[in-house]
């Protein structure tokens, strides 16, 4: 008896296959069926929807946060998680939103997995609502109030997402909203909203739009060939360089009327210092090479300066 009529016999279904693993993060799975060919998507190809790196740093934010307003263990973590699902949703919601555009003209970092076909449309549609879900749960456990700037954070994703809040002012002001509201939604889990925690949610709303001046020409190369309509692209890269330097100073004034509210101690101080004076030097010295090459340098020390900043309020408040 040949092996494919004991197959018949036994009534076994075709079998399928692993082939091999693909670049772009998915697996192929072959069938001996006539055009069954599926795709697997993997951890990898989920990861590049949410942006991991883009969620622990803001998930880290809301933990700090939570910490310096002294928020109870179970509230502290609903309201960490909640922040996390959020972010999740919003990162896939912007892929999701931008894949025809992308598609077009692809950007340079991070490469958009929708566009490419690593995760199916309908797939990222189904994730952003089950993180919507999980996020709106979780902080509505913690707080009612908290539902507050999370209903903020859903309205900031769909003004970027339809396109009206997608001008190069609006993108710059809902990048820094969007680290703001964070602070506000591990603040608002304490069912007040403390003055000095509106006063951090400001130093980063301001830095944060310094920070999109420099990413916008940092995609400069990029975006020139999208219909994106960024601060680079609008005003050019000398005028636009100028608002990080601003911004930066702003935020540093901001930082230290904050240590004058007298809620935060020496280190707070210590640690801000650490942070901005290296962030100033930097930020005035952009102006003068408003080049993206040096732009995309520039990410690389600024995030450390968000961990300082952050370390100062954790540091500050104990």
């Amino acid at each position: 008896m040949s092996p494919d009529s004991e197959s018949r016999q036994r009534g076994s279904y075709p079998s399928i296959r692993l082939v091999g693993r693909l670049s772009d993060g998915a697996w192929e799975l072959s069938s001996s069926l006539p055009g069954a060919e599926v795709w697997l998507r993997t951890p990898k190809a989920f990861l590049k929807l949410v942006r991991p790196g883009r969620v622990l740093m803001l998930t880290l934010l809301t933990w700090v946060c939570g910490a310096v307003v002294r928020l109870p263990t179970v509230e502290h973590w609903l309201v960490v998680a909640g922040g996390a699902f959020l972010a999740m949703a919003g990162f896939a919601l912007d892929f999701y939103a931008d894949r025809e555009a992308d598609a077009a003209g692809p950007r340079a970092w991070p490469v958009n997995p929708v566009s490419t076909g690593i995760v199916s449309a309908n797939a990222a549609r189904i994730l952003i609502i089950v993180f919507l879900f999980a996020g709106f749960l979780a902080c509505g456990l913690a707080h009612p109030l908290t539902l507050l700037p999370a209903g903020g954070l859903l309205l900031m994703y769909l003004g970027l997402a339809s396109g009206v809040l997608d001008g190069p002012v609006g993108r710059a002001v809902t990048l820094g909203a969007l680290q703001a509201l964070y602070v506000l939604l591990a603040a608002a889990a304490t069912g007040t909203m403390p003055g000095y925690m509106v006063g951090v949610a400001s130093v980063l709303l301001v830095a944060m739009i310094g920070a999109r001046a420099v990413a916008d020409i940092r995609d400069l190369p990029s975006d020139k060939a999208t219909g994106t309509r960024t601060l680079a692209k609008v005003y050019g890269t000398r005028v636009t360089s100028w608002i990080l330097p601003i911004c930066v100073s702003l935020a540093t004034l901001i930082s230290l009327w904050v240590y004058r509210l007298g809620v935060f101690d020496a280190d707070y101080l210590i640690w801000s210092l650490l942070c901005f004076v290296p962030g100033l030097v930097l930020a005035w010295g952009f102006p003068f090479r408003p080049t993206p090459n040096y732009a995309f340098i520039l990410a690389y020390p600024y995030w450390f300066f968000a961990l300082l900043y952050m370390a100062a309020l954790y540091t500050g408040s104990r």
